[in-house]
């Protein structure tokens, strides 16, 4: 019997999926809600948080042994359907899902549930919204930190990673700008590590109250995770009160090493699809 694969990392993006629950602010009838999800301005904006936040750091991680399944409403329109499309065909990593209607978390876990590898003894997932970016040593540091914590995983089953130190992305009205940020459990930094053949999916959970379930592990020595906050994110992101120290003409350096972001390019391509 071939050896079992010790972790597969596995992640989820919903990009404007109409579904039931999940929402805080958007409709609650669905044929309203997916005609606020579809708005062709907002889905303009979101695809361009995906291209140029979301999609350069996993082009380039460290470690490409991973998994992101890509969720997508069943009738997301033309042509941001071709076009998000012909991004994600570049990362061969990406596995794209289609859904119809439903609750939200139930929804989540079916795409999720296909892509899980039989032969992998633990699973670690995480999810991205499509304005968030993990760090291009994302993967491999997930790796290396599962092989310190083996003891403490056999003892509970289910843990979590929490990479609580990243960046924060404002555009309020067209002006970009960058905020330090250390954050508790924050589902961008977040990890769920537990067996192949549980039953629970990274979305079963709340982000915020997930330290009430496992041990939680919090990291800060490195930058791992950029969150988006703009006016289009479905619950408000308020100014922090705690961050880290970091230079100002430093951070466009730190987002292009940690993340191959291009903070000019990303703002200038903002820029114009909120003119146009």
């Amino acid at each position: 019997m071939p050896e079992s694969k010790p972790v597969q990392v596995i992640g989820l993006c919903r990009f404007s999926v109409p579904s039931l629950g999940a929402f805080q602010s958007m409709p609650e009838e669905i044929g309203a809600r997916r005609a606020a999800l579809y708005d062709p301005r907002r889905l303009s904006r979101r695809l361009v948080w995906f291209e140029h936040v979301l999609l350069p750091g996993l082009l380039l991680q460290q470690d490409p042994d991973f998994i992101l399944v890509l969720l997508l409403g069943a009738d997301l329109p033309q042509p941001w359907l071709d076009r998000l499309l012909a991004l994600v065909a570049e990362l061969p990593q990406v596995r794209v899902e289609y859904a119809d209607p439903g609750e939200h978390r139930a929804v989540c876990a079916a795409a999720m549930r296909k892509h899980v590898d039989p032969d992998a003894r633990l699973t670690a997932q995480f999810r991205l919204d499509d304005d968030d970016a993990v760090c291009r040593s994302f993967v491999q540091r997930i790796r290396r930190d599962l092989a310190l914590l083996e003891r403490l995983q056999g003892k509970h089953g289910t843990l979590a990673l929490d990479y609580a130190k990243g960046l924060l992305i404002r555009d309020e009205a067209g002006v970009v700008s960058v905020e330090p940020a250390i954050a508790q459990n924050w589902a961008p930094g977040l990890v769920l590590v537990q067996p192949r053949e549980s039953a629970r999916f990274v979305l079963d959970f709340p982000h915020h109250q997930i330290w009430k379930r496992m041990p939680v592990l919090s990291l800060v020595d490195q930058i791992m995770f950029v969150r988006g906050a703009h006016d289009g994110n479905d619950s408000r992101i308020l100014r922090l009160e705690r961050g880290f120290r970091a230079p100002r003409e430093e951070i466009p350096r730190l987002l292009a090493e940690r993340f191959a972001i291009d903070l000019d390019g990303f703002a200038a391509a903002l820029r114009a699809v909120q003119e146009g």
